[in-house]
């Protein structure tokens, strides 16, 4: 294993631009592949990274502590989803986000699936809600997100995934609410100020919105984002990334059955 993959750069060391993606004439691809032998490399590192997008990082620390390494483990695999579908859909939230944190570099002041109601339903609101945030730490940017991880492609889950990025601004991304008023419980006043004044105005002025839409396959279509290529009228300032992981399910169950809890 490279000693130099941690859980906050593993991107760099797992994803590489895939030459053979096709173009696109009304929104950015960036097609994505892995690199070959990276997988069991960074295994660790994207298990904690599944960790720590469902549990705070005290409660881990806490568990530890009390209970040491083999019951925590256990009890953490216990309180994970269960249900395949729902691991699927947290897996790729856990995949697109980090690839937005490390590579693109937007913030996530909130990871929202530590608010989940119950392990085995998905979330409600937007896949993802991300921000650029200067070093004044003003928002200059939102970026919201959909993620479709499938087993096999789907082009009616492609159109449907669009679909949500499009009404996400009729009239403002749901999740923005609720990261808003986990800042303000936090005591990240400043920060929740500013989402405060963006869910006021939305309607009213534009604000910079940056769009994502994650395809993350078992298999490997030809055409991943064809059918958004069709519509007459696709979301503003859209970027695609597409991603073929090969024995996608038993790769979402190795993670979920064995949550690495060393970092």
């Amino acid at each position: 294993m490279d000693y130099d993959v941690k859980r906050n750069n593993f991107d760099t060391f797992w994803l590489e631009t895939d030459a053979s993606g096709k173009g696109y004439t009304k929104f950015k691809h960036l097609p994505l592949k892995e690199k070959h032998g990276a997988r069991e490399s960074i295994k660790p590192a994207l298990a904690t990274a599944i960790l720590d997008h469902h549990f705070h990082c005290e409660t881990i620390k806490g568990a530890l502590e009390r209970l040491g390494f083999a019951k925590a483990a256990r009890y953490f695999s216990t309180r994970l989803p269960k249900q395949e579908n729902t691991r699927k859909g947290n897996f790729g939230e856990v995949i697109a986000s980090e690839h937005l944190r490390q590579r693109h570099r937007y913030k996530f002041p909130v990871f929202k699936l530590r608010f989940m109601e119950t392990p085995n339903m998905p979330m409600r609101g937007e896949d993802i809600v991300a921000f650029k945030i200067d070093e004044d730490n003003k928002i200059t940017a939102i970026c919201i997100g959909e993620v479709k991880t499938l087993e096999r492609y789907n082009q009616n889950q492609v159109e449907k995934a669009h679909k949500r990025l499009v009404m996400a601004y009729h009239p403002y991304p749901v999740t923005l609410s609720l990261i808003c008023t986990i800042l303000h419980e936090r005591g990240d006043h400043d920060l929740a100020e500013q989402i405060d004044v963006i869910l006021e105005t939305l309607g009213l002025r534009p604000f910079p919105r940056h769009n994502w839409l994650f395809i993350i396959t078992g298999d490997r279509p030809r055409d991943p984002f064809g059918p958004i290529e069709e519509i007459d009228s696709v979301v503003e300032n859209l970027r695609t990334v597409s991603l073929h992981l090969p024995r996608l399910s038993l790769f979402v169950n190795e993670i979920y059955e064995n949550p690495d809890i060393r970092s």
